[in-house]
Parts: structure tokens; sequence; C-alpha cells
């Protein structure tokens, strides 16, 4: 906690304060934070990201903070491109740095941390995920709760179930590149504050190697709208059709009736790498190598695939209601999900795919936009279901099997954390209709 945090460092506990004071040692630390476009110093804004407290604490200092937001395309309208600054922002969460290597030779190395937890207000948590019972303890004036109409005296707090990496190694250099990329393309005037590794030893993959007997590699999704794609990526860049994949390794193949099928092949665990790592989406330059690499890695899975996501929903071209396969949720993840399933069923082995999601992602339940988002979630999940059912009806009309379930290889769990009134240290009455249903739940488990 933080007086821990404070008892074990000479440096302050606190993330702003800490930027502040390496600052001033002389470390170059750049910042970029989400610019929430509808706010101003008398509101905190739309998203509530506390932008505007940030641009305040760092103004005038040595810390090179700026605000980005997300951008609209040539082809949007004035109202969209400005809905898409206020709602939207291209979700980065990493922090880069340099630090004593860990063998402990004196040398440096490149530090990453990478991973899905904002650096923000209400975000600590341990693995008893509290709600109430730290109210006036380590969670006092950092709670957050986006799911109920609650007050922070009363709670509960939001639990956070989430994951961040460490990188060492030459894999750090690529989460470099990509903050390098959006930096130059939104915030063009401070591209001189970038740090130049090979000045300081640490440009040169080779010599970052080390023996951790991990492999990484970096996917993302992001486009040319606020990222500066770098020459080497641009140059991967081909404009291929699909007649032409077998010239350029992609292997053709008869897939499901199809008559091609762009398979993702490689010999080893250690990289996979693609002909072209950039699309082209009404004219701009898409990196959508997180899709692929999930794609790839569905297809090589052999006996189970094991899932956790905020939101699950896709392939709307399989949905059951055709007046809605249009919708633009065309991502595969839950269509190859389903064919990896159908093949499994029809050679007769075992295998298993375990989904794990929010009981519903954060927003009020009753909100337009939380049931609109529920809605796409519950037809990508009732598609998977009845196209796998149908494989086991297939399989048992043609076979000795008989009383197989879908639940025999598809399940999706959802997480939830429950609390009695024993220990709580809400202090305020109830007064919302949330805050009193919750209330009176406790009460009687």
């Amino acid at each position: 906690d933080l007086k821990e945090a404070e008892r074990l460092s000479s440096y302050p506990a606190k993330l702003g304060d800490l930027l502040l004071k390496k600052s001033e040692e002389g470390v170059v630390v750049n910042l970029m934070q989400w610019d929430d476009y509808s706010s101003n110093f008398a509101f905190p804004g739309m998203m509530g990201t506390y932008d505007e407290k940030t641009r305040e604490f760092f103004q005038g200092t040595n810390v090179n903070s700026m605000f980005m937001s997300m951008e609209g395309g040539d082809v949007n309208t004035i109202f969209e491109g400005q809905n898409k600054k206020m709602a939207f922002t291209h979700h980065q969460k990493f922090i880069m740095m340099d630090t004593p290597k860990k063998n402990g030779d004196g040398g440096k190395e490149l530090l990453a941390f990478v991973g899905g937890i904002d650096l923000t207000e209400g975000r600590w948590d341990n693995r008893k995920h509290p709600l109430f019972r730290t109210l006036q303890m380590n969670h006092k004036g950092d709670t957050y709760g986006k799911c109920f109409r609650v007050s922070k005296e009363n709670g509960p707090r939001q639990p956070w179930h989430d994951i961040h990496s460490s990188v060492r190694g030459p894999e750090a250099l690529d989460l470099i590149q990509a903050f390098s990329e959006r930096w130059t393309k939104q915030a063009p005037q401070l591209v001189g504050e970038l740090v130049n590794l090979h000045r300081i030893g640490l440009g040169d993959a080779t010599t970052l190697e080390n023996d951790g007997g991990w492999y990484t590699q970096l996917s993302r999704s992001i486009d040319s709208r606020v990222n500066a794609f770098d020459v080497s990526v641009k140059q991967s860049f081909q404009n291929i059709k699909i007649d032409q994949m077998g010239a350029f390794g992609w292997t053709s193949a008869s897939d499901k009736k199809a008559e091609k099928s762009r398979r993702f092949v490689t010999n080893s665990n250690s990289l996979l790498s693609y002909n072209r790592c950039l699309d082209q989406k009404k004219g701009r330059l898409v990196d959508t190598s997180i899709h692929m690499t999930n794609i790839h890695h569905i297809r090589r899975a052999k006996h189970f695939i094991y899932i956790e996501s905020q939101y699950f929903m896709g392939s709307s071209f399989m949905w059951s209601n055709s007046s809605e396969r249009d919708v633009k949720c065309h991502n595969m993840v839950a269509a190859e999900l389903t064919m990896k399933i159908c093949d499994k069923i029809a050679a007769r082995e075992p295998f298993a795919v375990y989904i794990l999601l929010p009981m519903w992602m954060e927003g009020i339940p009753d909100a337009a936009a939380t049931q609109g988002l529920l809605y796409w979630q519950r037809v990508t999940i009732e598609a998977m279901y009845q196209k796998v059912h149908e494989a086991l009806q297939s399989r048992m009309a043609n076979s000795p099997d008989h009383g197989l379930k879908v639940s025999d290889y598809l399940n999706f769990y959802c997480l939830g954390t429950r609390e009695t009134s024993e220990g709580s240290q809400a202090t305020g009455v109830p007064t919302t209709e949330d805050e009193k249903l919750i209330a009176k739940t406790r009460r009687h488990q």
C-alpha cells in the first residue's frame, strides 16, 4: 500500500511526484495521456480522465506531457470527428525505461511494462478484490466505480481483474518504436525529445539479448490517423490481391469449401512473420497484427484455448438474424474458435474453449450503450453455440457417440466478488436505488 511504498523507497510513492523527481534528476520523461476533448478546468469531461488536472500538474515542469485524442478520418463528418475525439482513444498502456541489467554486471538494458491496467484513479487492487472493507484504509480517496449509481462513501469500489507484463530484451525495442511512432504523429513539435537509443548503447537488438527463455512479439491494432508508421514497417506493405498470395509465400488450400484460404504459418514459436503487416482501410494504413496473431494461434491450438476479455463480440456474418449481419463487427475470432471446435468434433477429438468475461462490461447495466454491447455479445455467443450444436448433432447422427453437449467443447464464465456487510467501511446512507438494492442484498447473504 501507499505507506509501505513510502517506507521502502527514498522516492515518492505517487506516480506524478515520482515522474517530477526523475525529470529533475535529468531523466527524459515523455508522457502521453488521453485528451478528453469534452473536458476543461470547470468540467471534468464526459470520460472522467482527469486530463486537465494532469495538464496543470506538469505545466512548467521538465516532464514532456502531451495529451492525445482519437482523430477522425477524411471520410468522417465534422460531427463524427468531434464524437471520436470525445468518446474514443487509442487504448495503449505501456511504460519503457533504461535500467541496470538484471544479471548485475553493471551494464544497462531496456525494461518495459505493457498490459491492460490504467495508471489512474482507483486501479490499485489485490487478489482479494475488496468492495467495501478498505474504503477507509487502502482505498480512502482512491475509489472508482462505473458499474453502479453509487457514491464513493457507500461503495462498492470497482475491483480489477487485469494483467500487466514486464518485458526485457530485444522486444522492448518494438514497444519503444510503437511509442515513438505515436509520439511522432501526435506530438510532432516534441519529436526532438525522443531519446536516441543508439547514442546510449541500447539501440541494437543483438546487444539486448538475454537468457530469459521467453519468446515475445508485439502485436497491435492502430492506424495512420494516430500513428506515423516507421519506414521499416511501411516497406513491408504491399497491396496484394488474394489470387497473388501464393507468389508471396502464402499457402492456398481448400478450407471449408472456400477456394482460397490465407494461412499464417510458422515453423517455430520464436517468430511469427507476415507477408504484410499493414492493411489499407479508407485510404489509411492499418496495423491489424493483433487480429492476425489471434487467428494464427487459434489455428495452432491442439487441446484447449483460454481467453479473457472485457468484450467478446464479432463475426457478425454468422449471426442468426440475417438483418444484423452487416453490423460493423467483423473480427474473425468468434468464427475461428467455432471452426476450430467444429473441426475437432468432426475428427472425434477432445477440445475445450474457455472464455472468461465480466458479468457486464464497464458501465451502468441499464444504460443504452451497455445494453447495446451486451446484446451484440449475446448474439455472438448464440451464433457460436448454434453452430457447435449443429456439429455435435451431425457427429452423433453419423457415429456411435451420444450424449454430447456444447459445454463439452465451449464454455463461458464470468467473475464476481461478493461481500457481506460484515467489516464494511461504507460511511454514507444509501440514497440511490442501486445503493439501496446492494445494501439489501448484502444483508441477506
